[in-house]
């Protein structure tokens, strides 16, 4: 049985694209089984929180979307949370980071890495 896709699941902008596959270059990982892993937990200001690991492959169970040789591996069960979202990587006075704009949260807390 063939691996779940998450290629309509969410969104990389251009800038995220070029900043994840910088990084995992920089990391020294295999670009073709290497990705961003997008998980949701519980905690922050707003009450979930967005966790985002550069690992060598996917957990047995992850969704996968693979675009333009960039993979990102959603945690299946943060599915519910990032449905239609859109990863940005942004650049600041404040720091620089990947962000997600998700049509799914209710409320989200200034930093943008919690939300309800």
């Amino acid at each position: 049985m063939g691996r779940k896709s998450a290629d309509r699941l969410l969104s990389l902008t251009a800038d995220a694209d070029e900043r994840l596959a910088s990084l995992l270059g920089s990391q020294g990982l295999d670009p073709t089984a290497a990705g961003l892993r997008v998980a949701v937990e519980r905690g922050g200001c707003a009450g979930l929180s967005y966790r985002f690991d550069l690992v060598g492959s996917p957990e047995t169970d992850d969704l996968v979307r693979d675009r333009d040789g960039v993979n990102v591996f959603v945690d299946p069960a943060a599915v519910e949370y990032v449905e239609g979202a859109e990863i940005d990587h942004t650049r600041s006075v404040h720091g620089t980071g990947f962000r997600i704009d998700n049509p799914n949260a209710n409320q989200q807390c200034g930093c943008g890495l919690s939300f309800r």
